[in-house]
């Protein structure tokens, strides 16, 4: 199966003024005359924009946790739902598929973080940019949870400010910009991991809990949706942000003993594949 990407073909997407108008009624054409024709098309919504461009038989569009606007929607054949409850980000009268991206390993090993780790700890993964992020919940329970936390957050990507209550926090440590490997030591040596977000298009960091950590608690969001992603070791966290601590701390498992297909390459593929066989018929 053949994909587009978006090698040389910068501006493809723009529409406004003189330049808008030469891309979409000369280059585009020129450039779909020459490139290859594809099978499928996949673009995500926060991506380079290269659907004008190229000339393939589905196209499909990933919302990454964002709503989809009527007219964007329009341009592709389907929605492609990185998880179910995305089909609040799919406007009415599109089209969607279910497609789960695949979850690959963060390293080969964990690396311990040269940051001095409580000897038992609950660790969270995300970046406070956003209220839904669920800074909240997190203030909440550190005061209230039987461990410590550890807080992993990067700005190598965006910009944000910690609140100074947690920032100098005597029940969290804060591990900033770690590496993939230091992640994975951390999500290996937890007691649990939580997951403390309101929202999620997909929810990498709880996708990558599951295949390491022995416990996950999250809302049911995200992959969490999924009733599959359901696994030993996993604990739902409340709407309103209870977490059963006891539940959690005992109900706690070897990786191994999950199934997780539903995050694996090849499930990608056959959805994927499936997804194109449909959309071409119609």
């Amino acid at each position: 199966m053949s994909t587009a990407d978006d090698r040389g073909w910068w501006g493809s997407g723009h529409r406004s003024g003189f330049k808008g108008r030469v891309l979409q009624t000369v280059v585009n054409p020129v450039r779909r005359a020459f490139h290859p024709h594809y099978d499928v098309y996949l673009q995500f919504l926060s991506g380079a924009h290269v659907v004008p461009a190229a000339t393939a038989d589905v196209r499909l569009l990933i919302p990454s946790g964002n709503a989809v606007e009527p007219d964007v929607a329009q341009r592709f054949d389907a929605i492609a739902m990185q998880a179910p409850d995305n089909i609040q980000l799919v406007p009415k009268g599109a089209r969607s598929v279910l497609l789960p991206p695949p979850v690959f390993d963060l390293a080969p090993s964990g690396e311990r973080p040269r940051v001095d780790l409580p000897d038992r700890y609950l660790l969270t993964v995300f970046n406070p940019y956003d209220p839904i992020k669920g800074v909240t919940d997190l203030a909440r329970a550190a005061d209230a949870a039987p461990l410590p936390f550890v807080w992993c957050h990067s700005q190598a990507t965006t910009r944000f400010d910690i609140p100074p209550e947690l920032l100098h926090h005597p029940r969290i440590t804060h591990v900033t910009d770690a590496s993939p490997a230091e992640i994975r030591y951390l999500y290996e040596r937890c007691a649990a991991y939580v997951s403390f977000s309101l929202t999620e298009g997909f929810g990498w960091s709880t996708a990558d809990a599951l295949r390491y950590a022995p416990a996950v608690a999250s809302r049911p969001i995200g992959v969490f949706s999924n009733q599959a992603a359901w696994q030993p070791g996993t604990s739902r966290i409340t709407d309103d942000g209870e977490i059963s601590w006891d539940e959690l701390l005992a109900g706690g498992c070897s990786p191994d003993e999950r199934d997780l297909d539903v995050l694996g390459r090849t499930e990608f593929r056959d959805r994927l594949a499936a997804a194109v066989e449909e959309l071409r018929v119609q």
